[in-house]
């Protein structure tokens, strides 16, 4: 009976020296923060002030305007625009949600004007990335995105406005909990012809909405936006095409 008492005495002094360190590998679980890597296309720095955009996250248009980062209206696209099966989410993905549109960002809104550029930040996020090894990145993350100009409701290769290539291997391993990669990318808005004008009270302007494909997938040089997918993320976005043309003074008000 003494030494069972000496035995139990022994165990619970075993779980008081332990608790500190139970509670210790909690705390620091808890505080873990996740990094923030600012990253962006190459050309841009006619564009923005790429130094503040890498130190703060703020974009800085040459002009002085400070862009805010807006989603544009989420999809899905409807049907019939084609649909991508991803079999493994959350692994890398788009935003906070592998199931939801948040993970791009449209720097000026949905409108986009042709002549000039879209600005478009991507938010790749890799979660429990303290759990993952170097020898997962060897190869790069894709980036993809479609506008459907023709609005035929479908996304040909040539309507690719974005193709670019993120190599994480250097930021793995890691202790952060989570890395997200912020990508700013840009892409030159056409210029859309055969549309139907509506007469304005002093200028004929171009209205039209268009879906928008962004696609995260893992080594992936020839990318579709439609089929399977073993990793990655999918989201849909619409856009508003706006473009003003001054009136001809020869035209005749009704």
């Amino acid at each position: 009976m003494k030494q069972k008492r000496v035995t139990i005495l022994a165990f619970f002094l075993i779980l008081t020296l332990m608790a500190p360190l139970a509670s210790a590998q909690v705390v620091n679980l808890i505080n873990r923060t996740d990094k923030v890597i600012y990253l962006y296309q190459e050309g841009l720095s006619s564009v923005i002030d790429v130094q503040r955009y890498t130190e703060t996250g703020e974009v800085l248009l040459f002009g002085g305007d400070v862009g805010i980062p807006t989603n544009a209206t989420p999809g899905p696209a409807p049907d019939p625009y084609p649909h991508v099966h991803v079999w493994e989410t959350g692994i890398e993905q788009l935003g906070a949600e592998p199931t939801v549109c948040d993970g791009i960002c449209f720097i000026d809104g949905s409108i986009i004007n042709p002549g000039k550029w879209a600005l478009v930040l991507w938010k790749v996020r890799i979660p429990s990335s303290s759990m993952r090894m170097a020898s997962e990145f060897d190869r790069d993350l894709t980036l993809s995105m479609w506008v459907d100009w023709n609005q035929d409701e479908k996304w040909s290769k040539s309507e690719l406005v974005i193709r670019e290539s993120l190599n994480l291997s250097n930021e793995i391993p890691t202790d952060d909990g989570c890395i997200e990669v912020r990508y700013l990318t840009k892409f030159r808005v056409p210029r859309i012809t055969g549309l139907q004008t509506n007469i304005g009270v002093a200028d004929v302007f171009y209205k039209l909405k268009l879906w928008a494909r962004g696609m995260l997938t893992y080594d992936d040089p020839d990318p579709s936006a439609e089929g399977e997918r073993l990793f990655g993320e999918v989201e849909d976005y619409m856009l508003s095409y706006f473009e003003v043309i001054k009136k001809d003074v020869n035209l005749k008000k009704d």
